[in-house]
C-alpha cells in the first residue's frame, strides 16, 4: 500500500511539475518580451494564471500526502498519543467532508459551478472555454477526497509512507 501511495504521489507531483514549469516559461517570456522587444504577447499573462492554478490543484494534494500543511500543534501536543490521534483523525475527516460538499457544489447539479457556466463563455486571451478552467476546482477537491481518504487510512493503520521520523532524526 506505501509503494501505491508513493507512485500515485510522484505522478500528482510531476503534474505540479509540468504547471510549474509552465508557468515559470510563461512569466518568463513575459519579462523578456516586456524588456526587450517592442510588444509583448497577450496570452502569456493568461497561461501563467490557468497553469500555476492547476499547479496548486495537484500540489496541494501531494502536500496533503506528505502530511506537510500547516497545523497548530500547540494543544494537541498537550493530550496523550492515543488522543492525538483521535483528535488527527476528526480533523482529517472534517477537511474530507468539506472537500465532499466543494466538489459536489461544483460539479453536480444545476446550481453546479460546471453547470451555470456558459458554453460561450471563454478566456479573454487564449479563448479556452472558461469550463476547462473551472474544472481545476473540481480536480482540487476532488483530489483531497482522494488524498484525505487515504491520510485517515494511514492514521489508523500507523501507516508512514514518508518515514516521517526518519527525516526529522536527519
Amino acid at each position: 500500500m506505501k509503494k501505491a501511495i508513493k507512485i500515485y504521489n510522484e505522478i500528482l507531483n510531476y503534474i505540479a511539475v509540468i504547471g510549474l514549469v509552465g508557468f515559470l516559461a510563461c512569466v518568463t517570456l513575459q519579462v523578456f518580451a516586456r524588456v526587450f522587444l517592442p510588444t509583448s504577447p497577450n496570452w502569456t499573462e493568461e497561461a501563467a494564471r490557468f497553469l500555476f492554478i492547476f499547479m496548486v490543484a495537484f500540489a496541494g494534494n501531494t502536500a496533503v500526502a506528505k502530511d506537510e500543511y500547516v497545523g497548530v500543534e500547540l494543544l494537541t501536543e498537550r493530550f496523550p498519543e492515543k488522543v492525538q490521534k483521535v483528535i488527527r483523525i476528526l480533523v482529517l475527516a472534517a477537511i474530507w467532508v468539506f472537500s465532499v460538499v466543494i466538489f459536489f457544489m461544483a460539479v453536480m447539479g444545476s446550481k453546479g459551478l460546471l453547470a451555470m457556466t456558459p458554453v460561450t463563455m471563454v478566456s479573454t486571451a487564449l479563448m479556452l472555454p472558461m469550463r476547462q478552467i473551472y474544472v481545476s476546482m473540481a480536480i482540487l477537491f476532488g483530489l483531497y477526497i482522494i488524498n484525505f481518504a487515504l491520510r485517515i487510512l494511514c492514521v489508523i493503520k500507523d501507516i508512514d509512507v514518508y518515514d516521517k521520523a526518519k527525516t526529522e532524526e536527519e
